[in-house]
């Protein structure tokens, strides 16, 4: 069942915002305002359910739309609003549960300041994440926590004990991040070495896309952003071949990057301002198994490709090629330069480009960091670091205040 406010009502509610600010503390200095009277107009709060296809949701990120009722991503960072007024919320979802054993979680933010972590459960897809709030105006984003593949959510709608209203507004700005499992957000929450890194498998809990540093930074410029990352991943090989060898040009197409027959991503449907690409930790590693150093020119020459690719459907934008800040010299030989390797190949993927006439490919040279999360990745504080320092590169770059 559906619920939607009167013209009339819906014009009360303009008055309740109003009286509120007009009570609310401030430190600035305010003209006296006219008193404003409490409308005295009743609303239902009772629950209602919004099916996932209503005009007030807004979405964000890769997301098949093929069923509009039950729309399905897989991507870290995918993002589901809706504003309301009332007093409780819940949201509808299913999870895969991948293989029977992985389980994907969600934040549910209410307000722009209240979490609730939600670890889904078998057969259940009602989640309870507010109750008994203020009756009022509020706001709602579910976001999707852990990585791809972790498997796939099903969005079946929202219920609130009161209206939906119109969906917020989509920002104005767009960003792009392609990267591994930095950007996958790995075992931020959790500390390295520790029995969190275990727990559910591989630390799903501990990740949490929204505190990425693509998505601080996001925030910060007040942008939309997309997060498009494989843990492992590569642009010429992987970390690893014992699961999914395809590098990040095999996979980029992809809708679902964790799935082998993945319908494709048409790109029309995001055409970001700028990208940020953040490749090659897995590339100049030395991987889980015996294998050569990977050689500057290679990497090189995948690097231009992919970017040529890009052009095709981004002729406009920006795009930022970003080292890594967890790459290291001398590890795990003397051999190995992995570090400055990849930012000279990073130096002369920029200047190739540059002199062939395309002026809006930038190289930024992260600090190097030792990480303190699971496995070695940075954990949240080091991520609050990175938004800071590139967003001031892309801030810079783009005339963005």
């Amino acid at each position: 069942m559906s619920f939607r406010i009167s013209r009339r009502d819906f014009l009360g509610l303009s008055l309740v915002s109003i009286l509120s600010a007009c009570t609310a503390k401030s430190t600035e200095t305010s003209t006296p305002t006219a008193i404003v009277p409490k409308p005295t107009a009743t609303f239902d709060t009772s629950p209602h359910t919004y099916a996932a296809d209503d005009v007030g949701i807004l979405f964000s990120g890769r997301i098949d739309f093929s069923d509009a009722k039950k729309p399905v991503f897989s991507a870290p960072g995918v993002a589901i609003q809706a504003r309301f007024y009332g007093t409780d919320a819940a949201v509808l979802l299913e999870d895969e549960f991948k293989w029977g054993t992985n389980r994907n979680y969600y934040d549910a933010v209410i307000d722009g300041t209240t979490v609730v972590k939600v670890a889904p459960d078998r057969a259940v897809t009602r989640y309870e994440v507010a109750a008994d709030l203020p009756e009022g105006e509020h706001t709602l984003a579910l976001v999707k926590r852990t990585e791809a593949s972790i498997g796939k959510c099903t969005f079946l709608g929202f219920e609130f004990a009161g209206a939906i209203l119109p969906a917020p507004p989509r920002p104005a700005r767009r960003l792009e991040f392609i990267g591994d499992s930095i950007t996958c957000d790995t075992g931020m929450e959790a500390l390295i070495n520790s029995t969190q890194c275990t727990e559910d498998g591989w630390g799903q809990p501990y990740n949490n896309a929204r505190l990425s540093y693509e998505a601080v930074l996001s925030r910060n410029l007040n942008a939309e952003y997309h997060l498009n990352a494989v843990s492992g991943i590569g642009l010429v090989r992987n970390y690893g071949f014992q699961y999914d060898a395809r590098p990040m040009l095999d996979v980029y197409d992809s809708l679902f990057f964790e799935q082998t027959d993945s319908p494709l991503w048409d790109p029309k449907l995001y055409v970001p301002d700028a990208l940020v690409i953040a490749l090659g930790s897995n590339d100049f590693s030395p991987g889980d198994s015996e294998r050569p150093i990977m050689e500057v020119d290679v990497f090189v020459n995948a690097y231009v490709e992919f970017i040529h690719k890009l052009r095709q459907d981004f002729p406009d934008a920006h795009i930022f090629c970003v080292s890594s800040p967890i790459l290291g010299d001398n590890w795990p030989t003397p051999a190995y330069k992995s570090a400055t390797d990849q930012k000279t190949a990073i130096t002369h993927v920029v200047d190739q480009l540059t002199q062939a006439g395309d002026s809006k490919v930038h190289k930024f040279f992260s600090i190097p960091i030792v990480g303190m999360g699971c496995g070695s990745h940075p954990d949240t504080n080091q991520h609050q670091q990175m938004a800071d320092q590139l967003g001031r590169i892309i801030a810079g770059v783009m005339g963005w205040s």
